[in-house]
C-alpha cells in the first residue's frame, strides 16, 4: 500500500504540470508580431512612435522624443485573423494588421487611418 501511494505522489506533479493552456501557445501570426515596432517617420507622424508586444499577450504604445519615452501606455492584446485588439484602461481598440517581414501595417479601424512600422527590436529565439 505505501508503495502505490509514493507511485501516486510521484506521478501526480506530472499528470497536472502536462496540462497547459492552449492559450499561452502563440500562433506563427503572433510570434511575427513579437517584438518592438516603430512608425515609419513621414510628413504626418512627426512623433516617434514604438509599439512593444509581448509574447505574454501584453505590451505598450510609447511615444519617444529626442531618445527618451515621453509617454508609455501599457495594454493587453489579442489576435484574431487580421484583427489585432488591444484593451487598456479600460478601453478597447481594433486595429486591422499585415505582418510582413521586420515590416507591420497598422490600419485603426474606427477612422481608416494606416500608420507603417519597421521592426527595431526582434525577441531572442530562446525568450
Amino acid at each position: 500500500m505505501k508503495k502505490i501511494l509514493l507511485l501516486i505522489t510521484l506521478v501526480l506533479p506530472f499528470l497536472f504540470s502536462s496540462c497547459g493552456d492552449d492559450k499561452d501557445i502563440l500562433s506563427t501570426q503572433e510570434q511575427e508580431l513579437v517584438g518592438e515596432w516603430a512608425i515609419v517617420k513621414t510628413a504626418d507622424t512627426p512623433n516617434d512612435i514604438h509599439y512593444v508586444f509581448k509574447k505574454e499577450r501584453t505590451g505598450s504604445r510609447r511615444i519617444v522624443v529626442n531618445g527618451e519615452v515621453t509617454n508609455d501606455v501599457p495594454f493587453n492584446w489579442t489576435f484574431d485573423g487580421n484583427k489585432l485588439t488591444l484593451s487598456y484602461a479600460g478601453q478597447k481598440l481594433v486595429l486591422e494588421v499585415m505582418v510582413g517581414i521586420d515590416k507591420l501595417r497598422i490600419i485603426y479601424v474606427e477612422t481608416g487611418a494606416v500608420e507603417d512600422y519597421q521592426r527595431v527590436v526582434k525577441p531572442d529565439e530562446d525568450d
